[in-house]
């Protein structure tokens, strides 16, 4: 996805993360609009579902977790950093 410069510089005047607009991208709901443009935008449910999941891993962030992964990009394990 590219962000164009108009973009990015409402962007910035409205307060939006461009890791937002990166989220719309991969969970927003299309809406079709004129001119062959779409609406990215979460429904409510998904907005509940995500802010419960987000504050979990919040949490989990902060136990200073690691993962250890192989070179085919398989996920050996996971632990704590004591």
């Amino acid at each position: 996805m590219t962000i164009s410069q108009h973009a990015q510089k409402r962007c910035q005047q409205r307060g939006i993360s461009p890791d937002l607009v990166v989220l719309l991208n991969a969970l927003g709901m299309e809406t079709q609009q004129k001119g062959n443009t779409y609406l990215l935008e979460l429904d409510k449910h998904t907005q509940k579902t995500l802010t419960k999941k987000l504050k979990q891993l919040l949490m989990q962030i902060q136990r200073n977790v690691f993962v250890v992964i192989s070179d085919d990009d398989t996920v050996i394990t996971t632990a704590h950093k004591h």
